[in-house]
């Protein structure tokens, strides 16, 4: 009897990947999904007696999603998909239903493995179906870059959580191609009048030069020093353990996104130092610098958030255009292992 199953993620490039993971020979047929709201209606409908799951997505997210097939009895077996490595993380979708939790990105063999052991499939037992085409249109490049920084802002909070020994909350990366003077909408979520401190690094790879910006508002830099066991006050100044903790968080983050960013492209990229470029400077002040230095340019943001804590701070990438021309190489290489057709 063939299997109705569901792929539910909000980057186009994640669903083809994954679709491309699943056995040709499998005995199913194949629906998709954008965000969570979709994937109910899917299952509603009768379309996810397996729901491949992501978890941070716009509308429903994935844990919302696990929630609302919790609270209506719906029948599926949902198998999370997610960049968001920590453990916290896995325990939440155990918690609430999820059959098995599956790190970014799947590998066919692990996707096989996992199916045969729930007895989901059997070799030569059917034919892959796939109810609509459109994983076969082409990828947005923002949709690349943005699948791609998925797995980079998942690897990074899992090793910032393991610092902190907290949960970090993961949003949806915003990517975007700007100029200098829009640098604002890549930094949307923080507000232009807030004050706030900010941390850059630049980095380097295979002839791909950046600048990782971690930027915090002033209600955040003690709590962060707390966390990170600083005793203020106790030795040296206030300011300078200040400093330290900002210089701490903001090197965990890039250096682990850049190391996740870097798997993937196959760079290695080094960041130097980091400085403080300044504490309660305006966020006028900080675009100002930003349109001395680049023209247009590729801006990744990150938002980590620690509900328990209430603090939260973002992680700016900006890679201007001559390194967005070598991205380009890095990825379409990464993607031509993609099957043509199914």
């Amino acid at each position: 009897m063939t299997l109705k199953v569901t792929l539910c993620d909000d980057s186009k490039m994640a669903r083809k990947q994954l679709l491309r993971t699943l056995p040709d020979d499998w005995d199913a047929e194949v629906h998709q999904a954008e965000h969570g709201e979709q994937a109910l209606t899917c299952v509603r409908e009768g379309r996810a007696e397996i729901l491949f799951l992501d978890l941070n997505m716009p509308v429903k997210d994935g844990y919302e999603t696990l929630q609302a097939i919790k609270d209506e009895q719906l029948e599926t077996l949902v198998i999370v998909v997610s960049g968001d490595i920590q453990p916290e993380a896995q325990k939440r979708v155990q918690s609430l239903g999820a059959m098995a939790f599956v790190k970014k990105p799947m590998k066919a063999e692990d996707v096989q493995t996992l199916l045969q052991q729930f007895g989901l499939y059997q070799p030569a037992g059917g034919q892959l179906k796939v109810a609509d085409q459109q994983t076969q249109a082409p990828s947005n490049p923002l949709d690349v870059y943005r699948e791609v920084s998925n797995v980079a802002m998942g690897q990074a909070g899992d090793h910032l959580a393991r610092v902190l020994d907290t949960f970090i909350e993961l949003p949806v990366p915003n990517v975007n191609f700007i100029a200098p003077s829009e640098l604002h909408m890549a930094i949307e979520s923080i507000d232009a009048k807030q004050q706030v401190a900010a941390v850059s690094q630049g980095f380097s790879g295979s002839g791909i030069l950046g600048e990782a910006l971690t930027l915090f508002n002033e209600a955040a830099i003690d709590d962060i020093g707390q966390l990170l066991g600083a005793k203020l006050g106790e030795s040296g100044s206030v300011k300078q353990q200040r400093i330290e903790s900002l210089m701490d968080v903001a090197s965990i983050l890039s250096s682990a996104c850049l190391n996740g960013l870097g798997q993937q492209l196959h760079v290695e990229f080094a960041a130097s130092q980091p400085v403080l470029l300044g504490e309660n400077q305006s966020m006028q002040e900080l675009l100002q610098y930003g349109e001395q230095r680049w023209q247009k340019i590729l801006a990744i943001e990150i938002g980590y958030q620690l509900p328990e804590h209430k603090l939260a701070f973002d992680l700016l990438l900006l890679f201007p255009a001559d390194a967005v021309k070598i991205l380009d190489q890095q990825l379409a290489h990464w993607l031509q292992s993609e099957k043509d057709d199914r």
